[in-house]
């Protein structure tokens, strides 16, 4: 399949986040070079991450105490992802970027042989 590139926007985790093939006017915080099966991977990444944040408020607001801290681990487990992708699929810029962050080294973005999505 043929790589496009696709500008991406992560505001506040992934609660706003946006995948577009066109730069347009609007800001971006990233941009990649993928596939159309690559980008909906990513795109399914952040429905389960705003699905896990409404899961994270619900439960915030009930009794339930063993839910929380799960709900917690699969949120972060989605965005350790989400950051995976981008830095696999981006330009030299957003992996500098992500170096600047401290991304690439919190998450082991740069190693060889991450676990298949």
């Amino acid at each position: 399949m043929e790589k496009k590139k696709y500008y991406v926007t992560l505001q506040a985790g992934t609660t706003v986040a946006e995948i577009r093939d066109e730069k347009g006017s609007a800001t971006y915080d990233f941009e990649i070079e993928a596939t159309d099966v690559e980008v909906g991977m990513m795109r399914d990444l952040f429905n389960n991450c705003m699905h896990g944040d409404f899961m994270m408020w619900m439960h915030g607001h009930t009794l339930w105490s063993d839910m929380p801290d799960r709900d917690n681990d699969e949120y972060d487990d989605n965005l350790r992802d989400i950051y995976r992708l981008i830095y696999e699929h981006g330009t030299e810029k957003t992996r500098h970027d992500l170096e600047q962050m401290g991304l690439v080294k919190l998450f082991g973005l740069n190693r060889a042989g991450l676990r298949p999505l």
